[in-house]
């Protein structure tokens, strides 16, 4: 699935649930992404002040939500917006960024800070949540599928599943299941 295709749900039961490696392999993303999250938090003061010089590492951070926000949205949200959710991060930073330029003399301000830092918030709480729910319930295929599968199961309704995106996750999830009829 590339980022601008249409979304490609699959009747709940369709996917196998991920085994025990599969599981482990999201919980370390979650805790990866939460992580992320934690200095978000922590550092929310400097990021907002100076969003795009005070980590180095607020610009990989930034980069990473870039490429893939659009399957956190798409896929978790369960609806269709192609790269949308790409077009409208990177044009409100840009946005905002020349708007602190032209009022302040430098891009690198807290008109940027803010939009940034919520846009992370949002991007690696929806997606670390996500890995880790995944992992706690066995949610078949994408992980972004966890909440509406939790919520589903709240419902007692099924809940529409996806293939995972990321290639080596379905790599292992694969591997996993060819290994449990094998053996």
């Amino acid at each position: 699935m590339k980022q601008s295709d249409p979304l490609q749900l699959v009747d709940a039961g369709s996917l196998e649930r991920p085994g025990p490696i599969g599981r482990s392999v999201r919980l370390l993303l979650g805790i990866a992404c939460l992580h992320a999250l934690y200095q978000l938090i922590l550092y929310r003061q400097d990021i907002v002040a100076t969003p795009v010089t005070v980590l180095p590492n607020i610009v990989l951070m930034a980069l990473v939500a870039l490429f893939i926000v659009n399957y956190v949205v798409n896929i978790g949200f369960g609806r269709s917006w192609g790269r949308w959710p790409s077009y409208l991060f990177l044009g409100g930073g840009l946005l905002l960024a020349a708007t602190g330029w032209l009022t302040f003399d430098t891009p690198d301000h807290p008109v940027l800070g803010v939009w940034l830092w919520l846009w992370l918030v949002y991007f690696y709480s929806h997606l670390g949540i996500s890995f880790v729910l995944s992992a706690v319930i066995a949610t078949p295929g994408c992980e972004m599928r966890a909440l509406p599968e939790l919520f589903g199961r709240i419902a007692r309704r099924s809940v529409e599943e996806h293939h995972c995106p990321a290639a080596f996750i379905t790599k292992i999830d694969e591997w996993e299941h060819r290994r449990e009829i094998e053996g």
